[in-house]
C-alpha cells in the first residue's frame, strides 16, 4: 500500500514542483526596457494582454539575428493595425553594443525591446529550451505559448501562422 501511494504522490509533487520552477523562473528574470525600466515576462504578458506576441530572441553581436531584422521590420509593417506586438529580447552582455546595434539596423521603432545579459538568464533559456539564436516565440491572445519554436521572420509560412492566432478568441 505505501508504494501505491508513493507512485501516485511523486508525480503530483514533480508536477507541483514544476510549477513553482516555472513561476520563479519568470519572475525572477527581470528585462530591462530602452527607457531603463524593469519588466518581467509576466509583466510584458501583462502590457499585450489578448494580442498576439512574437517574441524574437537575439543579439547585437549574432550575425544570422542581425541578417533576420529587415524581414521582421517588413512583417511587422505588413501586419501594422492587427492585434500583434513584436518583442525583441536581446541576450547582450554590453548595453551600448545592443543600443548601437539597434540603431544602426533602425529597429527601435519597431516592437518593444528589451535586454538581459545571458549569464544571468540561463536558467529562463534553458527552462524554455533556448539553445541558440535566433530563436523565436509566439504566444497567443490568451498569454499560451503556442510555439516555443516559432519560424523565423524570413519564412514565409509564419505570417499565415500569425494570422491563424489572430482569428482565435
Amino acid at each position: 500500500m505505501r508504494y501505491i501511494l508513493l507512485v501516485l504522490f511523486i508525480p503530483f509533487f514533480s508536477f507541483i514542483y514544476g510549477q513553482k520552477t516555472m513561476k520563479t523562473i519568470i519572475d525572477k528574470n527581470v528585462f530591462t526596457d530602452l527607457n531603463g525600466i524593469e519588466s518581467t515576462l509576466t509583466d510584458i504578458f501583462k502590457l499585450n494582454k489578448g494580442k498576439v506576441i512574437y517574441i524574437d530572441f537575439w543579439a547585437s553581436w549574432c550575425a544570422p539575428c542581425k541578417k533576420e531584422m529587415p524581414a521582421s521590420i517588413r512583417l511587422n509593417k505588413k501586419l501594422e493595425g492587427e492585434d500583434i506586438k513584436f518583442i525583441y529580447i536581446s541576450i547582450d552582455q554590453n548595453e551600448i553594443a545592443w543600443k548601437k546595434s539597434m540603431n544602426k539596423m533602425k529597429i527601435e521603432d519597431t516592437g518593444q525591446h528589451y535586454r538581459r545579459n545571458q549569464k544571468d538568464m540561463v536558467d529562463f533559456l534553458k527552462f524554455f529550451y533556448i539553445y541558440s539564436i535566433p530563436h523565436y516565440m509566439l504566444i497567443g491572445k490568451n498569454g499560451q505559448i503556442k510555439n516555443r519554436a516559432a519560424l523565423p521572420p524570413s519564412n514565409n509560412k509564419l505570417e499565415r501562422q500569425i494570422r491563424k492566432l489572430l482569428k482565435e478568441q
